[in-house]
Order: C-alpha cells, then sequence, then structure tokens
C-alpha cells in the first residue's frame, strides 16, 4: 500500500502547485512595465512640425535598427542611435546637447519608451516621444526619406 501512497501524493502535489500559478502553462512572459518619467511627453504625428518650426533646434532620434530605416524609410534629418546596440547607443546619446528638445521614436513606441528613461537619466531635459512611431508617422501620411 506505501508503494502507491508515494506517487499519489507526488501527483497530488504536482497538481496543487499548478493550480496555484497566476499563469495558465505556455503563457507569454512579459517584459516589466516601462515607467515613463513624468518630465517625458508625448508628441502625436501632426504635431511634430509645429515643433521644429516653433523649436527649430530639436533632435529627431531614431532608435529602429538600420535595416527598419533602410527598407521603410526614415524622418528627414533624425540621427540613428539603434536601440539593439546598447551601451554604444548610450555612450552616442551621451555626446548630444541634453538642452535641446529631443524626439525619440522607434517602430511603435516600446524602444522609444526604454530610450527616453535612459536618456532622462543621463539628465536630457526636454524628451518627447512619437506617439505610436515611425508607423502612425506614416499611417498619418507623414513625409519620409529613403
Amino acid at each position: 500500500m506505501t508503494s502507491l501512497l508515494m506517487p499519489a501524493l507526488l501527483l497530488l502535489a504536482l497538481l496543487s502547485t499548478s493550480a496555484i500559478s497566476a499563469e495558465p502553462a505556455g503563457s507569454p512572459v512579459l517584459p516589466p512595465a516601462v515607467v515613463i518619467p513624468p518630465e517625458v511627453h508625448e508628441i502625436a504625428p501632426d504635431q511634430v512640425v509645429r515643433q521644429l518650426v516653433d523649436h527649430p533646434d530639436t533632435l529627431i532620434i531614431d532608435v529602429r535598427t538600420e535595416d527598419e530605416r533602410h527598407t521603410r524609410g526614415y524622418l528627414l534629418n533624425s540621427l540613428h542611435h539603434d536601440y539593439f546596440h546598447g551601451q554604444q547607443t548610450l555612450d552616442a546619446l551621451a555626446k548630444l546637447d541634453k538642452t535641446k528638445p529631443c524626439i525619440v521614436h522607434c517602430a511603435i513606441g516600446g524602444r522609444a519608451q526604454l530610450i527616453a528613461v535612459q536618456m532622462h537619466q543621463l539628465g536630457f531635459k526636454n524628451i518627447l516621444l512619437l506617439k505610436g512611431g515611425f508607423n502612425a508617422w506614416t499611417a498619418t501620411g507623414q513625409a519620409i526619406a529613403k
């Protein structure tokens, strides 16, 4: 009888452990939410031209990959600092004038948010996230360079 009791207890323990889990088996593991500093603001694609007219020193920072820029196009006069280049990108950003307004974008917004947080930590004073990223920019019919 004890030979049946041990496997039954083991099975019961396994079943109860999986029932406690909040995530169903096979659920994707999501990264932690990005906490955007209150000093970082969003800018809609249709507000960018006004920003550039009012503040011609505004930097446009594209954190997409070179392949994304090559195949999809880019915002004219944007600086390219690929998010996936990690410390190299942060080092390049640290050399920029931190007092100038910066519009940061990627394809849809996730990488730009991560970079904006790091730019804030580097001391940038005026960071604007392009709402919806490059995809929103093109969806609203804004001009791109190729």
